[in-house]
């Protein structure tokens, strides 16, 4: 009777303590998961997180899409980072699949990005703006040929020409 009045004592304690960060900002099931098993065993922490998926606090796909749009509107990133960022947080690659940008909406948020960029390099030689954008671009996960399209917009310039 004592150890069953414990265990519902600890269960009651996981939940609040999965409630609080829940409250804090969304996580992923992996997340919480890892978060909570610090302090209290697996099997309770599988079935707390398993109950927090049933009544719709924890959902992977809503914390990816929530995520990428957030990125989208704040720190536009390209989709080879964003997948590394959503695998690091424990989402599945079906889900990942589903929810990155698509090749024109990746375009368009790295050509938003450049610009906003190439007004603070005004000043400097054509070069050094193209391999500063350039790098920008390539560091936030944008592709290559994105990159290059991207810049050579931006500066109204032939990459090719130009660089070599």
């Amino acid at each position: 009777m004592k150890q069953t009045e414990n265990q519902e004592k600890t269960k009651n304690k996981l939940k609040s303590e999965a409630f609080r960060l829940l409250t804090i900002r969304d996580r992923t099931a992996h997340e919480l998961q890892t978060r909570l098993e610090k302090k209290y065993r697996k099997e309770d922490v599988a079935e707390v997180v398993s109950y927090l998926k049933e009544i719709g606090y924890i959902n992977d796909r809503q914390f990816a899409q929530n995520y990428v749009e957030y990125r989208n509107r704040f720190r536009p990133t390209g989709n080879f980072l964003l997948r590394i960022e959503l695998r690091g947080k424990g989402v599945d690659d079906s889900i990942i699949d589903e929810v990155l940008n698509s090749e024109n909406t990746e375009f368009e948020l790295a050509l938003r990005l450049a610009e906003g960029r190439a007004e603070s390099m005004k000043g400097l030689d054509l070069s050094k703006q193209m391999r500063r954008l350039f790098s920008l671009l390539q560091r936030r996960g944008f592709p290559w040929q994105i990159a290059q399209k991207v810049v050579s917009e931006t500066l109204d310039t032939d990459l090719q020409k130009d660089y070599n």
